[in-house]
This record gives structure tokens, C-alpha cells and sequence, in this order.
């Protein structure tokens, strides 16, 4: 199939591409489709074409995902994986998408959530995504210390993300688990806040993190971009 590329992402250009190559696949991270959602002179009629609009590389905001279905009629299909699983490991299809999930496992790939002690979770119980398959790196060259700690002996790859599988095997992501915010012993999820701070109408973007606190060991962050006029 014919690819076009870009030497560097902007909106604009990335319009008129669509447009004069008649685009159907496009690959972006989230930001990339909500600077398109900004643009005033795109409809919906740009994306009549295509096939599949597919988003990865950070989460998608639930707002931005929202918005841009209603807005261009397609909806965005979010995948997952990382450097060490070669790289994806899940994603949606236009045939077989859940809205808020990264969509079900490859072919070869087995999740496991897991508990803090390692123990597999039910589905629907939010723990560390583990990874097993064919996909999952030897290890990290030259470091084997690392390796013994990112890899069970039973092959599965911590992922250090975590997210829970519902009943009909899609994958949802919650977070990090270096990320995670311990306020007063309760668990925080700075996705959970960030999604509900960028569902206000006049935030544009919300990065949420854990700060020191004496009283409560830490206390919950947000830094928020507005939109404009706001």
C-alpha cells in the first residue's frame, strides 16, 4: 500500500495530505488528533475515506475520543503495547472496538493482572498488566539485573501499566504503577482525575501528579492548560 509520511507533524499538513493522497489509515498519538479537532476548516467529509483512525503511544482522553467521533464520524481505535513487546500487543478494529478500551489481545499474546504479590486477579479487578508471548524481548542488552526483574521466570513481561480485562476480554488502561498517588493510604489514579478535569469545557489539556505531604504522605497535583479565550 502507498504510505505517506510527514517529516514533522502539523495539523494543517496533515490535512492537505489526507485530502490530495485520499488517505484511509492514519497513525497518531492522541495530541496529534486533537490538534486536528482544532483546526475550524475540517468535517467530516475529509474522513469519508477512511478505514481506520488509529491512536497510540499515550492515553486517549475520553473528551478528545468523544469529540472527535461526533465531530468527523469516525471513531478513534486505540492500541497498546510498548518498546519491549515489539511493539503492540492489543488494539481495537473497526469491526471489534469498545470505547475507553486499547481492544483485545493479539494472536499469542496472553495477559495476566496481577496483584501486588504477583497472584492473578478476575476480570474487572484493576492490578500490573503482565505480557507473555513470542513478541516479549530476550531482554536488555547488558543488563541482566534488569532483565531478571522485568521478565518471571515463567516468561510473562511486567509492564509497570495497569488496567484490568473485562468479561469480554478488552484491555483497559488506568495508569502507571510508578505513577500511582497513595493519599492518606487510598489509591489515586492520575488518569481518572486528568479524564475528569478535560471533561470541564475550558480545559484543553491536565497533567496530574503526586506531591509530598506531611499530613497525608502525598497530596494530588493537577497542572491545566486551558483553551483559548478561557
Amino acid at each position: 500500500a502507498k504510505v505517506v509520511y510527514l517529516g514533522r507533524f502539523n495539523p494543517t499538513a496533515a490535512i492537505k495530505a489526507i485530502r490530495e493522497h485520499k488517505v484511509s489509515i492514519m497513525f497518531g498519538v492522541p495530541s496529534m488528533y486533537g490538534a486536528i479537532a482544532h483546526l475550524k476548516d475540517v468535517s467530516a467529509d475529509d474522513f469519508k475515506d477512511f478505514y481506520a483512525v488509529i491512536s497510540g503511544g499515550e492515553p486517549l482522553p475520553s473528551a478528545l475520543r468523544e469529540g472527535f467521533e461526533k465531530r468527523f464520524g469516525k471513531p478513534i481505535l486505540e492500541g497498546f503495547g510498548l518498546t519491549e513487546t515489539s511493539p503492540c500487543v492489543a488494539f481495537n478494529t473497526p469491526d471489534h472496538h469498545k470505547p475507553g478500551s486499547v481492544g483485545k489481545a493479539l494472536p499469542g499474546v496472553e495477559f495476566r493482572i496481577t496483584a501486588d504479590d504477583g497472584k492473578a486477579l478476575p476480570p474487572e479487578q484493576t492490578g500490573e498488566i503482565w505480557i507473555k508471548g513470542p513478541m516479549i524481548m530476550k531482554g536488555y542488552l547488558n543488563h541482566p539485573d534488569a532483565t531478571a526483574e522485568a521478565i518471571t521466570p515463567d516468561g510473562y513481561f511486567k509492564s509497570g501499566d495497569l488496567g484490568h480485562v473485562d468479561t469480554e476480554g478488552y484491555l483497559f488502561i488506568t495508569g502507571r504503577k510508578k505513577d500511582l498517588i497513595i493519599v492518606a493510604g487510598e489509591k489515586v489514579f492520575p488518569r481518572e482525575i486528568e479524564e475528569l478535569l478535560m471533561s470541564h469545557p475550558a480545559v484543553l489539556e491536565a497533567a496530574v501528579i503526586g506531591k509530598k505531604d506531611e499530613s497525608r504522605g502525598e497530596a494530588v497535583v493537577a497542572f491545566v492548560q486551558l483553551k483559548p479565550d478561557q
